[in-house]
């Protein structure tokens, strides 16, 4: 198993690596104070314009509280709007969220480009498939399932 009991600990590594991955992240985001997680908020709300909450969580892997955090978080910089009906609530990049998109679509080419220098691009697209799917498999989750997330 090597010098360190942890070396084969699935959790440790996927944690330490999580946070290896997360500081490389917020290098690439910092230049527009968002962060990386919000980045990735913004290009789903870009490509589904009215999203719920509920859907938001769900695609992201997030809690309520926490979507509502970053709701919150990005509407106090008029990035994204909530229109609500009854009960229901729908989420929209405004105008100012729109302009962003391409200054995030750049900001994570060049995280990409970042980690696939440091782990090669066929690992780093063979380390992705086989997170995913452990992913599903923890959650449950069928390929097709995953597949379709932005139906959800």
């Amino acid at each position: 198993m090597g010098d360190h009991f942890l070396e084969g600990c699935l959790f440790f590594n996927v944690n330490a690596f999580s946070r290896q991955m997360l500081k490389l992240a917020e290098t690439s985001f910092a230049p527009l104070q968002l962060s990386p997680a919000h980045a990735s908020l913004m290009l789903i709300l870009y490509e589904n314009p009215g999203i719920s909450p509920k859907k938001l969580g769900k695609l992201l892997q997030l809690t309520p509280s926490t979507i509502t955090r970053f709701i919150d978080a990005l509407a106090k910089k008029k990035l994204v709007k909530r229109k609500s009906s009854g009960k229901t609530s729908a989420i929209f990049p405004t105008d100012k969220g729109c302009e962003i998109i391409p200054a995030i679509a750049r900001a994570y080419r060049e995280f990409y480009q970042n980690y696939t220098r440091i782990l090669g691009t066929d690992k780093a697209h063979s380390l992705a498939l086989q997170i995913s799917r452990a992913n599903e498999a923890l959650s449950g989750l069928s390929g097709e399932d995953s597949a379709h997330a932005p139906d959800l």
